[in-house]
């Protein structure tokens, strides 16, 4: 898939793609009143706009650049691409229905910028079944259990996506949310990767379950035999305490009141106080539970940290991390609420169970008093509020006998899940060991020696944790030990490039993306690279029928010898600061 035109409805420079080399370029003038900015002429916005015609998503509480300024809100913005069957694919999306696609297909392709178009093929699909069609018409054959959007930022890559060559500033999820597309993209299975991360998703989950029922219970799983052994003592209390209470033998005449005692208040007083047991123990859960804080973000300290590591900080990332924040409060504020109102209800049913055991046993009293002596009312008593307590601790032990039960069960579960992942990280091992992506890394080192002279690698390998890393490194030609220059920008932008370039002529004979977009990717860089850069990049094109597309400042590419200067026909876009015309938009805002 290759873009022919960019273009739009209202104020706006229309683009037009060719097959080979297109380079946007940004010019400053040297006026004296002139800022020298060349971040506000619309390079970049360019491939905003691209990306918005390529179905990205747009969050009603962090809205687009286009949905926010009411500036564009009539707007209508256009793409034509060509698909790999050789067909033409017009695509619509308006500002104000932005969640409303149109598709037009075509045989050839169009000739000019028609933004009157009237019969489309697919008019005003949902964005779901949009994107769903989209990846349709594209037909990929590489990673075709991802959509075309997962991988599409390694060929549309903005200034914020050069900080890593393989995770790209959007994969701020959990790494089973892109590292598994990743192992696919190198050639390998990441189904791999993705059921092991699973696994051990479902391993730690269990294994804080089993650590909050050893909290709550003061037990462990390994203390089974002992709790059965304190059962055992207690049951034996039961009885012979229950003998004793047996041995008293009142007055014949009051059969009738000795039965109604044993048989009826007696019943009712050991269920009260199960009852009242049960609930003591939940609003001690309750409250134990309101104790937790759930962590939270310090968004200063990131913001720190990344400041003395010198890395850029996106406002993606910002977005993503608010987002976090505002859920886990959200989550907070609802857990709380709900729990608050359960241990007032519990609180409520521990006070009624209260009173009814106080009148239960001012009944008992009442009759006792009648029965007997004070003495042995007074000793009866005693026996009858040991075996309640004795009672009460025997629940307390069969149900940590329960929960041992339960935790025992849960170990059994983590081993035979522990058992799964190491068998997944052998099968990754192994799967790594058969080095599918031999091609690719070759294609990769070629790259940077062209350019820089200077070899890299690529490499997939298995960390001390067992989770796999992506790497790419630059290596000394001597030793072949990896060196620092990827840490200065400039050189790891050229990473970044190698890599996406290298898919490009790696699955050149796929289905697959046959353009890449990289912004800026030239800017600082020495002038003797710049022009083994733009050499290799027509090479490639040429030899592999891709579309390349860059953007830069005129200065950084003025110095360029005639045999590697940017020719008139590779220019597709010229944008300055003479006036608002000269801007993406043809105005300023």
């Amino acid at each position: 898939m290759k873009l022919c035109k960019i273009y739009a409805n209202g104020l706006f420079h229309n683009v037009e793609f060719s097959d080979g080399l297109n380079v946007i370029i940004g010019k400053i003038s040297n006026r004296a009143d002139s800022d020298k900015d060349t971040h506000n002429l619309g390079k970049s916005l360019l491939l905003e706009v691209i990306d918005f015609l390529l179905l990205k998503n747009i969050d009603n509480k962090n809205k687009y650049f286009l949905t926010k300024n009411s500036l564009f809100s009539e707007y209508k913005f256009f793409a034509e691409v060509k698909l790999n069957t050789g067909e033409y694919l017009v695509i619509r999306r308006d500002v104000k229905n932005n969640t409303k696609i149109s598709f037009k297909l075509n045989k050839t392709k169009m000739d000019g910028f028609d933004t009157e178009l009237s019969d489309w093929d697919e008019a005003d699909l949902p964005m779901k079944k949009a994107r769903n069609r989209l990846n349709e018409y594209f037909a990929f054959d590489i990673l075709p259990n991802w959509p075309y959007r997962k991988s599409l930022d390694y060929f549309m890559r903005q200034q914020q996506d050069y900080v890593d060559v393989f995770k790209l500033s959007k994969f701020q999820g959990p790494h089973k949310d892109w590292k598994p597309m990743v192992f696919d993209l190198l050639g390998f299975n990441g189904e791999l990767i993705k059921q092991k991360l699973e696994l051990e998703e479902e391993y730690d989950a269990l294994e804080k379950k089993i650590t909050l029922l050893e909290t709550e219970n003061k037990v462990s799983s390994t203390d089974e035999d002992k709790v059965r052994g304190l059962l055992d003592i207690k049951i034996d209390e039961v009885q012979e305490v229950s003998a004793q209470i047996n041995k008293f033998d009142f007055h014949q005449q009051d059969n009738e009141q000795k039965k109604y005692l044993i048989e009826e208040l007696e019943s009712q007083i050991k269920v009260a106080n199960t009852q009242h047991y049960g609930v003591k123990h939940e609003i001690l859960k309750v409250e134990q539970a309101l104790m937790v804080e759930i962590d939270n973000i310090n968004l200063e300290e990131i913001k720190t940290l990344y400041s003395e590591i010198q890395l850029f900080f996106p406002n993606e990332l910002l977005t993503e991390f608010e987002k976090v924040i505002k859920f886990n409060r959200s989550i907070t504020q609802e857990r709380n609420i709900f729990l608050t109102e359960n241990l007032t209800d519990l609180k409520a049913q521990s006070e009624q169970l209260d009173n009814s055991l106080k009148q239960l046993e001012d009944e008992k009293s009442s009759i006792l008093s009648d029965l007997t002596d004070k003495d042995s009312y007074d000793k009866f008593k005693k026996y009858q509020m040991n075996l309640s307590k004795i009672e009460a601790d025997v629940i307390v032990l069969e149900e940590k006998l329960l929960n041992i039960s339960k935790m025992s069960q849960m170990q059994e579960t983590l081993s035979h899940l522990s058992t799964s992942i190491n068998q997944k990280i052998v099968e990754l091992k192994s799967a790594i060991a058969e080095q599918k992506h031999k091609h690719l890394r070759k294609l990769f080192n070629e790259f940077t020696m062209d350019i820089l002279n200077t070899p890299a690698v690529l490499s997939v390998r298995a960390n001390k944790e067992n989770n796999i890393e992506f790497e790419a490194e630059y290596q000394n030609k001597d030793n072949l030990v990896s060196t620092d220059l990827a840490s200065g920008n400039t050189y790891k932008k050229i990473l970044c490039a190698a890599f996406d370039v290298s898919l490009l002529q790696h699955y050149n004979e796929n289905s697959f993306y046959k353009f890449v977009y990289h912004d800026g990717v030239l800017d600082t860089l020495d002038i003797r690279k710049k022009e083994k850069y733009i050499e290799f990049i027509r090479k490639l094109t040429k030899q592999y029928d891709v579309q390349y597309i860059l953007t830069a400042i005129e200065s950084e590419i003025n110095q360029l010898q005639n045999a590697f200067s940017i020719q008139d026909d590779e220019v597709c876009l010229t944008l300055t600061d003479d006036s608002c015309e000269g801007k993406l938009f043809k105005q300023c805002f």
